[in-house]
């Protein structure tokens, strides 16, 4: 009979972990429980780090059968290494590895796989197809010494990186023929909804916390020994557990466009109102309302308009930077982006952290006449974009995307696109975007070139994540319905906080498949941003 050993990771920056919100039990409470049902378990092993550490040990004081394990920082290696070392130190042949902010893991579904993984002699196995956090990775000691192994030689670009949710997989997955891997696969499908059962950020923990309350009565919780399926279903129904604070603020700073982007309602909308650059006062203050009520998102400059030539841009990128929750998606033409520009720019930014800075380069096509074409701008502008690339890629490597918006008039030109933008010797290093054709809910006459869009409609992805922000405040329901005159609010006359809450109600319908009229001539309900 092989022996098991239990391992909870705490070692990262997990900040609801600890609050008391399940009856009076925290996540890390429920997570200790299930540790206590992982059969034949030798011991609970707690992976901690400097800042979780006292938490830690005055939680688990007085318990027995949990040893601590502490380092000043984790990479993923580190962890493969810890597993390795502990299953050796304690003559357990295999480990049931988890994160201690997991308040849904189950007993059955671990049972289920410790099962599966000593039947077939396997090295890795993990739970397939149902949301994160109801089950553990389980992984022999053996295999992991050869994972840190990896993660230390020919993986060490993926071992060196901080500790990830993935930090084992990250490594097999440069190798992963070398490994016997097994699955227990859920009898249906729940990826597609993204559905995450942890409560290291305030998104999930809050999904977490209304599927709790949503499954009184319903579901048992009192234990671990619970319904999976039955807690997912309820989930996947519920607009509380789906939407719960966006993820992605689209924000609209300048009103201004270079290019008149034959892909874009922007004109339409120009023609209908006038659109100011921001203030940077007023968004200053959006940024202190997002960094609040969300703790981490993308902020996106800028939903329409050149965010470039806003006369604040460095100063509106930097003061995102200053919440450390925070991140910048720049979409740009890039046009105006020269050495000097990347150069202040980098040095504004530095302290802060260049690599939470993501930039897109709205490229479109392979030579300039198309490209002129389809930006309604001259020749000469498509040089200036490409360099734009390799420019930006300098200060911000692996961080560059070239766009092309895929459309019946560069169809052609996909495939070129796609591989010259591929190759790692190029100036984006390998990094690119293809975007689907949007018709903005019929706004603009339909080029998709392909349909893509799933046979079964998903409740849409931007009702439950995104907010888009006109630069004078007004916010539409979505990006694609900005030319309607319908908005649910004003983030400079109002709480962002209060305008979110008024997408529940369309997403509510969404689920119910009673969608409003504009949402029914829409497809970018499938998209996903980060």
């Amino acid at each position: 009979m092989k022996t098991p050993l239990t391992i909870l990771f705490a070692g990262t920056s997990i900040p609801h972990a600890f609050d008391a919100a399940f009856d009076g039990l925290s996540a890390f409470d429920r997570a200790l429980l299930w540790a206590e049902t992982v059969p034949a378990s030798v011991q609970t092993v707690i992976f901690t780090d400097d800042d979780n550490c006292a938490a830690v040990e005055k939680l688990v004081a007085g318990r027995k059968n949990i040893s601590l394990v502490r380092h000043t920082a984790w990479t993923n290696a580190l962890v493969a290494k810890e597993i390795a070392a502990t299953c050796s130190s304690h003559k357990a042949d295999y480990a049931a590895f988890a994160w201690v902010d997991l308040p849904f893991l189950s007993s059955t579904l671990t049972s289920e796989l410790i099962e599966t993984h000593t039947k077939y002699l396997a090295e890795y196995t993990f739970a397939d197809g149902y949301p994160y956090g109801l089950a553990p990775e389980i992984v022999d000691g053996g295999a992991a010494g050869i994972i840190a192994a990896l993660g230390e030689g020919v993986q060490k670009s993926a071992g060196e990186k901080p500790v990830s949710r993935d930090a084992l997989f990250s490594i097999m997955s440069g190798d992963i023929n070398s490994f016997e891997i097994e699955t227990v696969i859920a009898p249906k499908d729940y990826r597609m909804l993204r559905l995450d059962f942890s409560c290291g950020e305030k998104a999930n923990f809050l999904a977490c916390q209304n599927v709790f309350s949503a499954a009184q009565g319903k579901v048992n919780l009192q234990s671990s020994d619970f319904d999976v399926i039955a807690l997912s279903d309820l989930a996947e129904s519920d607009a509380s557990v789906l939407q719960t604070v966006p993820a992605f603020y689209n924000v609209q700073i300048s009103g201004r466009y270079q290019h008149n982007l034959t892909y874009s309602p922007y004109q339409q909308m120009a023609e209908k109102k006038t659109f100011p650059d921001m203030a940077f006062s007023d968004f200053k203050k959006l940024v202190a309302q997002m960094a609040a009520y969300s703790e981490k998102a993308v902020v996106s400059l800028s939903a329409f308009g050149e965010p470039l030539l806003h006369p604040q841009f460095a100063d509106c990128v930097a003061e995102v930077l200053s919440y450390p929750g925070l991140s910048v998606f720049v979409e740009s033409d890039g046009t105006l982006v020269t050495e000097a520009f990347v150069s202040a720019l980098a040095e504004k930014i530095r302290p802060l952290g260049t690599n939470r800075v993501i930039w897109c380069v709205l490229l479109d096509a392979m030579e300039s006449n198309l490209y002129a074409q389809i930006h309604g701008c001259a020749e000469a502008d498509f040089s200036k974009a490409v360099d734009a690339v390799g420019l930006l890629a300098k200060a911000f490597p692996h961080q560059v995307y070239p766009q092309m918006t895929r459309m019946k008039k560069n169809e052609v030109q996909l495939e070129p696109f796609y591989r010259y933008w591929k190759n790692k010797d190029n100036p984006s290093f390998g990094e690119l975007i293809i975007q689907k054709f949007n018709t903005f809910c019929g706004s603009l006459p339909d080029q998709k070139s392909a349909d893509l869009s799933p046979l079964v409609r998903n409740p849409c992805w931007h009702l439950r994540r995104d907010m888009t922000i006109l630069s004078d405040g007004t916010v539409p329901l979505c990006l694609c319905q900005c030319l309607s005159d319908q908005t649910i609010g004003n983030v400079l006359k109002e709480p962002v906080a209060t305008v979110w809450e008024r997408m529940k109600e369309p997403l509510a319908l969404h689920l119910k498949k009673d969608y409003p009229a504009l949402c029914k001539a829409c497809d970018e309900f499938y998209t996903f941003n980060f």
